[in-house]
């Protein structure tokens, strides 16, 4: 039942993806890089694979089948499916897709050939082991070489191939610090700029526009840390073009994640009967994003319609607020799973409310009150953000639910209150915890890695600890970051963030590598809360 549960939950944030995602790399040579034989179509149809960092390959476990991106929910009992185990990666790796021209391409890896070690065989799961070596190479280290052991089809026994991999220099050994940490953010940026559209968004990964929207408002996020913004910086045009498209968008409806609900009779939002079905209406998160982004742009550049909008977003969401104090996917009611609120969009909502607010929104004073209560009284005593205030969705904590609802509070002026406080101590202990979500991977990885890093000290040290990693394993030779399998999506049959695309993976590491103001960019002080705690 409950992996039912774990599925449906994972459709109600996707609902339906009704475009592809074109890639510059897609289809070339026939190795449909980055998601399979039809990942340049519906999110559906793409494969959950292990990305093997700058590498330039996808692999599966070659005792099972690679999962599609949203499955059926049936929990699977394989060969690392489910469990702590599941996050290490298997200890062979069946190649599926080559980067074309990439530095494993070049050294003569091909589909079909089984990765079974660095030099030394995988014992204790790959991934690890894999993600050293490759910061050692990239280092300089054995003159930037990686020598893999290889099994090739049919031939039985292993050889050594050696990748020679781009040269970082000494910095590369610490990916997630100083200039090894520019560059990897650099090419981010710059890939996330050739796969913008000329309407200012993004293809549609999930949940139509108002999922547009998400993506765009999150690509945005990333080049203002870097230091663009209206009026400067090497992508102005982008984040004007971005911008504009979340304004005329923001409020848009369309039939994908803001379609009312099962039974057709609409939205209770705009005043009909009480409707029939579960409510399929998502469009917090857009406005929650639109508002986080606009917002961070607002105290750099402004324009009237960027200020209204703004304005606008916060006073909707305030508006959405549900009477328990937390926020739902949307108006109108229960989900398909019967329940209203979900904290992670409490979180974000809380975020959104906060900077508008900065901008010359008058918050109510109700809304803080019920939502300090809500989150407190659902929450676990050690501040940790409970799922919702469901029975049976109470009282567990989590990183990103927690980091999401500390964010919003700081976003108020509400840093120091007791409440806040709890919720600081809680990112602070678990900052490592990103395994610990539901869901969306990255979604925990972005919202615990900006809390993190608005924390700083032992909050920013141990989400590295964890995340050097996978940032490592995430990275692809054109400067995007991949997603790939995790317990969850191994026993679940099931990858969210593959569904959403690897804009949306790329955009949150880019926030994640740039939010903190350092001197050489700006990065993203009033989400953090830098100028309001």
């Amino acid at each position: 039942m409950r992996s039912l549960r774990i599925a449906l939950a994972a459709a109600v944030v996707a609902t339906l993806v009704v475009a592809p995602t074109p890639s510059s790399h897609a289809q070339e040579d026939g190795h449909h890089w980055p998601f399979g034989l039809e990942g340049g179509g519906a999110g559906f149809s793409r494969k959950d694979y292990y990305n093997l960092g700058v590498l330039g390959l996808k692999a599966r476990d070659p005792e099972r089948a690679a999962s599609p991106s949203f499955g059926q929910g049936k929990r699977r009992a394989a060969a690392g499916g489910g469990g702590a185990m599941a996050d290490v990666g298997p200890n062979r790796l069946l190649v599926e897709i080559v980067f074309p021209r990439g530095p494993a391409a070049k050294a003569g890896i091909k589909i079909g050939d089984v990765i079974v070690g660095t030099g030394a065989a995988f014992k204790e799961g790959s991934l690890e082991p894999l993600s050293a070596a490759l910061i050692k190479a990239e280092s300089g280290k054995d003159k930037g070489v990686l020598t893999l052991r290889v099994e090739r089809q049919g031939e039985g026994k292993a050889e050594n191939i050696d990748v020679k991999l781009p040269k970082g220099g000494e910095a590369a050994a610490k990916p997630h610090e100083g200039a090894a940490r520019q560059a990897i953010f650099d090419k981010s940026l710059a890939w996330l700029a050739a796969e913008q559209q000329s309407s200012g968004g993004f293809s549609q990964t999930l949940s139509g526009v108002n999922g547009a929207v998400v993506q765009t408002s999150l690509a945005g996020l990333a080049w203002l840390a870097g230091g663009s913004d209206l009026k400067r910086g090497k992508y102005r045009k982008n984040v004007k073009s971005a911008m504009n498209f979340v304004i005329a968008n923001v409020a848009v409806k369309d039939g994908f994640g803001r379609g009312g609900r099962g039974g057709g009779r609409g939205d209770k939002s705009d005043g009909d009967a009480t409707p029939a079905g579960p409510s399929w209406d998502q469009s917090n998160w857009g406005y929650a994003h639109a508002a986080i982004f606009l917002g961070e742009l607002q105290q750099r550049s402004s324009t009237r319609d960027l200020k209204k909008t703004l304005i606008e977003c916060g006073a909707t969401l305030a508006s959405r607020q549900e009477k328990s104090g937390g926020w739902a996917h949307g108006p109108g009611g229960a989900n398909a799973l019967g329940y209203v609120e979900l904290n992670i969009v409490s979180g974000l909502a809380l975020c959104g409310i906060g900077l508008a607010g900065q901008a010359g929104y008058e918050v109510p004073k109700s809304v803080i009150e019920k939502a300090e209560a809500y989150l407190s009284e659902s929450g676990s005593g050690d501040g940790g953000v409970a799922y919702s205030g469901q029975p049976g969705q109470r009282g567990q904590g989590n990183l990103g639910r927690t980091a999401g609802a500390w964010l919003g509070f700081v976003d108020l002026g509400l840093g120091k209150s007791s409440w806040a406080k709890k919720m600081g101590n809680y990112v602070t202990s678990h900052a490592d915890e990103t395994f610990g979500g539901h869901a969306s991977l990255m979604q925990h990885v972005l919202l615990g890695g900006v809390a993190a890093h608005a924390l700083g000290g032992k909050a920013r040290a141990l989400f590295w600890e964890k995340n050097i990693l996978e940032m490592t394993i995430a990275r692809a030779p054109d400067g995007s970051f991949q997603p790939r399998p995790w317990h969850e999506s191994l026993s679940m049959s099931s990858n969210s963030d593959v569904t959403f695309g690897q804009v949306w993976t790329t955009a949150a590491w880019a926030i994640v590598l740039g939010c903190e103001p350092d001197g050489k960019r700006p990065g993203l002080p009033a989400w953090m809360g830098l100028k309001s705690k």
